[in-house]
């Protein structure tokens, strides 16, 4: 076994220039790289190391394989061995040929009207198999859409013609059985309003029978929360109605969570909560909560109702009390919110509510009491692959939320936000993860003052939410604990994986508090932080433990902050 060992270790690593193609093709050089790269880490996790000329058997196939994938039929491999200091030394010389092109593209077996944007692989676009693999999946949801057939299939053949450098595309589609929605029914939820099941699949007896349907019904079951298996069966009749019937497992309704967490200027934290997800057999889900720390505490019933007049949208009621007490300043507030969030498609989200906040809070020796109506409005967009630890994709959101005093106390204004997040994977182990976000305020009408929002609403950065190494809502007017109207904030973290439950990440931080809202002005002062953090990954998230140093350290701020909690950064 030792030995064994020993002969993996010692497979070469192929680099760049052990790889020769005419034409040059710096992109196409660095996928077959990619592939040779992965045959080998698959060879050492195996422990073998085949001699030189049985290695380039092997990756002679697989890149002819790749090759022909992309539309390269036509190209040749050469493979040298020679005999260096350090051993074999294997590279390739390849003459890719030309790259053959789409001729022709056509359908069999059903009459169908494709968008305009169908297929990819159109006539003189190269032929590429992961283009014309997808052009096959959309076909055949473009079929199902236009035609209600129980039984559908698409394939596709493609026939090289070597004179041109070419192919001609078929996708041949078998479907039949034209057919509707029929009786729609639910086992194994007996205790749950089965007019609301219905209404969350948004599936109508009658209507066109699709399978893409059925799928996102499943999909919307799981989504409300109450079940932990959803399994759908379909039997059609004579008459072409389609009977659907979901056999569910329930998950239990009650919950109790806890969640510990600590940063050196808000010290030791604790989360505390209940929560019920089936409350009046409607998917009804109350949750009772409450975070305790240092300098800030508060309390939480929250009562949210799906499919609220409609399965998409969601109304949720949120009550909250709570208590700071950062430096000099200290706040009493209560705030109660409602909210509907309308889901427009599996990725995007407008909310819109109304809210009434009453707050008493202190500057210095001197209290305010505020009593504020405000209307949120808010719009997200989610293409990252996880909530809580994204790997690809990103996130942006827009809000405006108008904010009126019912008590005088403060003149009208509105608090914009505007945020974006974008995740890259670098390689298999590592993401690049950046965010940037800015939030402002601003009168509702010109004779307004924004002197007298409450402190509470108006903006300072610093903390593990802003900028980690300064304290929490310490950075104001050029650093000064004043706070101001527009703030902008950023972050860039490489996120790398050292195994399958242990991650280490690189970060830095930056923000702006100011009366201007251009990041460019010369009146922005920006404060940054810097730092390393480790991540343990449990199932649903993964651990954090940040440290990290102010870069631009005022006279008190600490040397350092300590951040442990739940979840990624952002």
């Amino acid at each position: 076994m030792m030995a064994s060992l020993a002969d993996a270790e010692e497979l070469p690593r192929i680099g760049r220039s052990d790889l020769t193609l005419s034409p040059k093709n710096r992109s196409l050089e660095g996928e077959l790289l990619d592939q040779l790269r992965q045959y080998r880490d698959s060879l050492r996790a195996i422990n073998l190391a085949p001699r030189s000329n049985r290695l380039a058997q092997g990756e002679r196939q697989r890149m002819i394989q790749w090759l022909d994938s992309r539309g390269y039929y036509d190209a040749e491999i050469l493979h040298r061995v020679e005999e260096t200091d350090s051993g074999e030394r294997l590279s390739y010389r390849i003459d890719t040929g030309p790259r053959y092109e789409v001729l022709s593209v056509d359908i069999q077996g059903v009459t169908v009207e494709p968008p305009n944007d169908w297929p990819q692989a159109r006539e003189g676009e190269p032929l590429d198999a992961e283009t014309i693999l997808s052009d096959q999946s959309s076909l055949q949801s473009i079929v199902d859409d236009q035609g209600c057939y129980f039984q559908l299939s698409v394939s596709h053949e493609v026939r090289l013609v070597p004179g041109e450098s070419g192919g001609r595309v078929r996708y041949r589609v078998n479907a039949s059985q034209p057919s509707r929605i029929g009786d729609i029914q639910f086992k194994g939820a007996d205790d749950i309003s089965q007019a609301y099941l219905r209404r969350q699949t948004d599936l109508d007896t009658g209507a066109c029978f699709r399978r893409a349907d059925i799928d996102q019904a499943v999909i919307n079951l799981y989504q409300t929360q109450l079940f932990a298996t959803v399994r759908r069966s379909l039997t059609r009749d004579d008459a072409g109605q389609v009977n659907v019937t979901f056999e569910v497992i329930k998950r239990s309704p009650r919950t109790i969570r806890a969640g510990v967490g600590w940063d050196t200027d808000q010290g030791f934290g604790l989360t505390l909560g209940w929560e019920h997800r089936n409350l009046a057999h409607r998917a009804q889900w109350l949750e009772l909560g409450t975070s305790l720390q240092e300098e800030r505490q508060s309390a939480n019933v929250k009562l949210t109702l799906p499919g609220f007049l409609e399965a998409r949208n969601t109304l949720t009621v949120n009550n909250t009390v709570t208590h700071e007490t950062p430096d000099n300043e200290e706040y009493y507030i209560y705030e109660s919110r409602a909210t509907i969030d309308r889901q427009a498609s599996s990725r995007d989200t407008y909310s819109y509510g109304l809210a009434y906040r009453h707050s008493d809070e202190r500057v210095g020796d001197d209290w305010e009491t505020f009593s504020l109506a405000r209307v949120p409005l808010a719009y997200e967009y989610d293409g990252s692959a996880g909530s809580l630890n994204p790997v690809d994709g990103m996130r942006y959101n827009v809000g405006a939320e108008q904010v009126w005093s019912l008590s005088g106390s403060s003149d009208p204004f509105w608090i914009g936000t505007l945020g974006w997040s974008g995740f890259t994977p670098a390689g298999d182990d590592l993401v690049i993860a950046t965010r940037i976000e800015w939030t402002s305020l601003w009168p509702l009408r010109d004779s307004a003052d924004l002197d007298t929002a409450p402190p509470s609403d108006r903006l300072l950065a610093g903390g593990g939410g802003s900028v980690r190494g300064y304290p929490y809502r310490s950075i104001g007017l050029n650093g000064s604990e004043n706070s101001g109207t527009q703030q902008w904030q950023g972050s860039l973290e490489l996120r790398g994986n050292l195994s399958d439950n242990w991650g280490l990440v690189l970060f830095a931080d930056t923000a702006s508090v100011s009366e201007s809202w251009d990041p460019t002005d010369n009146s922005q002062q920006w404060f940054s932080g810097a730092g390393i953090g480790v991540r343990y990954f449990t199932r649903f998230a993964p651990i954090r433990i940040d440290v990290a140093m102010p870069l631009d350290q005022r006279e008190d701020d600490p040397n350092y902050q300590l951040y442990i909690s739940l979840g990624q950064s952002f």
